[in-house]
């Protein structure tokens, strides 16, 4: 009976968590910019200043990869905690958008590139990461003619999770989790469709280390291994932010699979390229990124290696 009564108080509260980031959603998709900011700045407020969520973390990170002072790393993390409610509050607005409210609140650049890959007949895979507007860029695409799915990771409460995957799948985008597999991914490549990946997070001990704001980063090794083995092109996009928008999509040119070895050092050599493209925007919009994330958690084998020595003689002095 116990369990039963946990399994019910359980469900209650993740139904009213359910309930409570809709009507958020609704509330934002009817918020003109400046009281989206006013929110943004009170949840930044709460999560910084009240909550501290990872502040030391955020503010060492950026003081290290950016090369700020320390009251400069500060005065960005406070700035990046508001840009990220902000994001959050805009992409959340998304199943409350018409069809031409979100065509409209975007410019492009750099559409002829992804034109260009599709073109080809081997499908996209485009690579982007947990920086600006991401979440509106697959069903933006959709819009625009594209057919489109992107591997996401599922959320813990279930009843989000289906509030996510109702809103991701507006105006025809499809999702699928990181348990799809090669022959399914290699099938909707040839139907020549786009495929999105996010390769901005650390990868554990699946990953291949390339260098990321000045340091090696485990990084999913996908993109790259699908690239290779379907001749799809890797096309590397961003959503950035731009005030009160139209807000941009910059989209780089293609990168065709052909210029790498099917082996170990071409994939780590096209995981770097589109690694150090994704790095050139959040150096010029660091505010943009999602720096709450431990991305540089695991380290390369030698580093664990010395690590592990320098505990062992420290053991041994002790």
């Amino acid at each position: 009976m116990a369990i039963d009564d946990n399994s019910r108080s359980a469900g209650i509260v993740q139904r009213l968590q359910c309930l409570l980031l809709d009507h958020t959603a609704a509330m934002a998709a009817k918020a003109s910019p400046a009281v989206r900011r006013r929110g943004a700045a009170l949840l930044a407020c709460a999560a910084f200043d009240l909550l501290r969520i990872r502040r030391s973390y955020v503010t060492a990170a950026l003081q290290k990869h950016l090369g700020l002072d320390a009251e400069s790393s500060e005065s960005m993390a406070r700035r990046t905690y508001r840009s990220f409610f902000e994001n959050a509050l805009e992409m959340a607005s998304l199943p409350y958008l018409t069809a031409n409210e979100l065509k409209t609140k975007f410019r492009v650049e750099g559409m002829e590139h992804l034109r260009t890959a599709h073109a080809l007949g081997r499908g996209v895979v485009i690579v982007s990461g947990h920086y600006g507007l991401w979440e509106l860029v697959p069903p933006w695409l959709c819009l625009n003619g594209y057919s489109m799915t992107t591997v996401v990771r599922r959320q813990k409460n279930p009843e989000v999770d289906v509030w996510f995957e109702q809103m991701r799948h507006r105006f025809g985008a499809a999702t699928t989790d990181s348990g799809y597999g090669l022959r399914e991914i290699l099938r909707t490549l040839r139907k020549g469709d786009i495929l999105g990946l996010m390769s901005d997070q650390n990868a554990g001990d699946h990953g291949c280390f390339v260098d990321f704001l000045g340091e090696p980063a485990s990084t999913v090794v996908g993109p790259a291994q699908i690239s290779l083995k379907s001749h799809a092109p890797v096309v590397v996009l961003a959503a950035h932010r731009c005030g009160d928008g139209p807000h941009l999509i910059e989209i780089r040119p293609p990168i065709r699979p052909e210029e790498f070895s099917d082996d170990e050092a071409g994939r780590t050599q096209l995981t770097q390229l589109f690694t150090s493209i994704l790095e050139h925007w959040i150096r010029q919009r660091p505010d943009q990124w999602f720096w709450l994330h431990q991305r540089w958690k695991s380290r390369p084998p030698a580093d664990r290696n010395e690590r592990q020595v320098n505990a062992f003689k420290g053991s041994i002095a002790a």
